[in-house]
């Protein structure tokens, strides 16, 4: 009988539940989709705006966030069966990181975006 090393058991057993592994490449994917999302959402809601360098780092934060935090759970998929999968390809991964960081930048902005909005009309004296 030849023991294991803790680490070894650790990956034997994500690879038997399926589990995808966290990686930087996911991290640095759902970082540019963050970026990506703030200038999106700040085209659409113009008087939200602070300045496209704003942008760029609320969406990279929202993105990192996103990426450290929500990836393992970003590639769950359940399918119609209600079976859950998280066997997808990596191009698949990708995408899922993709829409995920797009949408946790886009968020982020949005509430950086109503916060100084209202802090602005409050400072004008406007309710």
């Amino acid at each position: 009988m030849r023991l294991r090393s803790g680490l070894a058991a650790k990956e034997e057993t994500q690879r038997q539940r399926g589990a995808m592994t966290w990686t930087i490449t996911n991290l640095v994917i759902e970082i540019i989709a963050g970026i990506i999302g703030a200038h999106a959402i700040s085209a659409v809601a113009k008087e939200h705006s602070f300045g496209p360098i704003g942008h760029s780092i609320a969406g990279a934060i929202g993105g990192a966030f996103s990426g450290y935090f929500l990836q393992t759970l970003v590639a769950t998929v359940v399918d119609s069966t209600g079976q859950v999968r998280q066997d997808a390809d990596t191009v698949t991964q990708w995408l899922l990181q993709g829409f995920a960081g797009f949408a946790a930048g886009a968020i982020l902005t949005m509430a950086v975006g109503f916060t100084k909005h209202s802090i602005d009309e409050h400072r004008l004296g406007k309710s």
